[in-house]
């Protein structure tokens, strides 16, 4: 089970899209074996745009966020599944 940054939901790992944060940059982890700390995310529109408004990002990576860098991750994670 892993935690939605959206919603605070516990789901499945397989219900849930993953990202990594290596200190620099977010990378889609389609296969879950990426270094960095993981991110887990509901594959829905509703969660993606809690993330940004209680400012999930911020926390992870302890600065501010480059909002349209993470949607392109977003949307290649989405696109991958």
């Amino acid at each position: 089970m892993r935690r939605c940054i959206g919603c605070y939901e516990s789901k499945p790992q397989s219900e849930l899209m993953r990202l990594t944060y290596n200190g620099s940059a977010f990378i889609a982890d389609t296969d879950g074996r990426n270094d960095g700390r993981g991110i887990y995310l509901c594959r829905n529109a509703e969660c993606i745009e809690k993330s940004f408004k209680r400012k999930a990002w911020n926390r992870i990576c302890r600065s501010g966020v480059n909002r349209e860098e993470i949607m392109r991750v977003i949307e290649g994670a989405l696109n991958e599944n």
